[in-house]
């Protein structure tokens, strides 16, 4: 019995230690851990909860966690879980739970410096996934998930991010809450592939807000405008009522991708006040929607799931899925153009 209580603490005690390696050092808390991050610095998160988050100010630094890293309502100077100032980070398989903070907008990331990647990051029932300050350079976002983030009617984001580039490959973002947006951006261009964007039954604001113009190229992708959305447009460029051309590129790319307009209100697919250019091609939609004359030209239209030969709500296909189910569709859809 003795035996069991003493294995049960060892497991229990393992599972919440904070346990990390800085270039080859170990360190039991990541504040003592902390001083010895330099510029170019490899640190390694062995697994288990962490319930303080880091502040790091070096540059070229990699934050790579094992399997089962999780940082939960760890965030630190009223900001994030990870707090990142420096050139050229990378971040890669954290997890981040309950992050809050005062202001309503507490990140799992929150970055202030040139050049962020992060690859398979899990951001879920928090404010936010990842923020940025006015950055130079670009964030690579790649294979991560965001699910259920959002704060008090629109504070806060699946990732709000405001560099010269934002590229988002192979990731999905659902169930973003309390009128937040999946994405929203005031980046020169923003650029997603790959990647699904859904709100199922939440009420989220839109899926993509692209609040300064810019460049926007979504392709590959599947979208869906969920019942609950609290806007009508699944796409916004520019709509805040003082936003100005600032950007010499002003243009919106969108082909390739599989769209389910779900919302028994009106669906807008897309709402803009400035536009150079609009390419709008090869895209499936699904569901009724405004203006479609506007939109279909180039693209299948199926005013329903039935329609198309698919699955009533909620069925949305994975990414893996795609291929097999614009195949199912091409058999058994019968398309209003």
């Amino acid at each position: 019995m003795k035996y069991l209580c003493f294995m049960l603490f060892f497991v229990q005690f393992n599972l919440f230690a904070e346990h990390v390696f800085v270039d080859g050092k170990e360190f039991f808390s990541l504040q003592d851990a902390k001083s010895a991050i330099k510029d170019g610095s490899q640190v390694f998160l062995k697994a288990g909860i962490y319930t303080k988050g880091l502040y790091i100010k070096a540059n070229n630094v990699e934050i790579i966690g094992e399997k089962g890293v999780v940082f939960d309502n760890a965030a630190i100077d009223n900001k994030a879980a990870l707090v990142l100032t420096g050139k050229n980070i990378l971040v890669e398989s954290i997890e981040c739970i309950n992050i809050s903070v005062r202001a309503g907008n507490g990140a799992c990331i929150r970055f202030e410096g040139e050049n962020l990647t992060v690859r398979d990051l899990y951001v879920h029932d928090s404010e936010s996934g990842i923020m940025t300050s006015t950055v130079p350079g670009y964030v690579n976002i790649e294979f991560s998930i965001f699910e259920r983030l959002g704060s008090r009617r629109g504070y806060s984001h699946g990732v709000y991010i405001k560099a010269d580039e934002l590229n988002i490959r192979y990731s999905k973002f659902l169930n973003t809450k309390k009128q937040g947006s999946s994405i929203k951006s005031r980046s020169k261009k923003v650029l997603i592939e790959n990647s699904i964007i859904a709100t199922m039954d939440s009420v989220d604001s839109r899926a993509v807000d692209m609040a300064k113009y810019g460049e926007l190229i979504i392709r590959n992708s599947i979208l869906q405008q969920g019942n609950n959305s609290s806007n009508s447009q699944l796409l916004a460029y520019g709509l805040e009522k003082k936003a100005e051309r600032v950007f010499d590129v002003n243009r919106v790319e969108i082909t390739n991708n599989l769209i389910f307009f779900d919302r028994e209100k009106s669906n807008v697919y897309m709402a803009y006040r400035l536009l150079d250019e609009f390419i709008n091609k090869n895209n499936i939609f699904i569901g009724d929607f405004n203006n479609p004359n506007k939109f279909i030209k180039n693209n299948k239209w199926y005013i329903s799931r039935e329609k198309a030969g698919l699955k009533a709500y909620p069925f949305l296909p994975t990414l893996d899925q795609v291929q097999g189910t614009l195949a199912l569709i091409e058999v058994l859809g019968n398309s209003e153009n």
